[in-house]
């Protein structure tokens, strides 16, 4: 779960091309405004990254605002996608 939650932050700093350092983010600060402050468009390009370096989709009804509320609940997620994917 540790590499999952390492590889989102990279993703924020690097490909988001965020003035913040993976360091200064927290597992439980939010993602929206009063946190990182991602808005809706790179939320939206922040999925097509995490989609193309684990390998997931996202269907729309999975989508919601509680999912992208912290890298935890992301990092738990992707997890249980990878995992899914997996098994079939």
């Amino acid at each position: 779960m540790e590499e999952t939650k390492k590889k989102i932050k990279d993703i924020i700093v690097k490909d988001l091309e965020l003035s913040i350092r993976e360091s200064d983010i927290n597992d439980e600060v939010s993602l929206y405004d009063g946190g990182i402050g991602l808005d809706s468009i790179a939320i939206i390009n922040l999925i097509v990254e995490l989609e193309n370096q684990f390998g997931i989709s996202f269907d729309e009804a999975e989508i919601n605002a509680k999912l992208f509320s912290n890298i935890n609940t992301l990092a738990e997620f992707i997890q249980t996608k990878t995992n899914s994917d997996v098994l079939k």
